[in-house]
């Protein structure tokens, strides 16, 4: 038996995937369990699932050529891929302008 904590923990690392709908059916069941009893959980839920919604339209528009093209943008021509924390950071340099 887990103690509240422990059970928070497991839950929280498990939250990102039930947000995402990727979960085996028990392990949603268990997380599914434990939100409707713990407001904190249920919360970072919120938040993830927030997130979660807003990932395959985004996809979609950053991917859609013809939606950038109507907007008047374009992709910039780039040699290596960016990896999160440079894309991050660009993204702090940007907002800081």
């Amino acid at each position: 038996m887990l103690s509240p904590l422990q059970e928070c923990h497991t839950i929280r690392e498990r939250l990102a995937g039930y947000a995402l709908n990727t979960l085996v059916k028990e392990e949603a069941g268990a997380v599914t369990a434990h939100l409707a009893t713990c407001s904190a959980c249920h919360d970072e839920h919120y938040c993830l699932a927030a997130v979660a919604a807003h990932l395959v339209p985004l996809r979609e528009a950053l991917t859609d050529e013809s939606s950038r093209a109507r907007l008047g943008r374009r992709r910039p021509a780039r040699t290596t891929p960016l990896t999160l924390s440079q894309w991050g950071n660009s993204k702090a340099w940007a907002a800081a302008r």
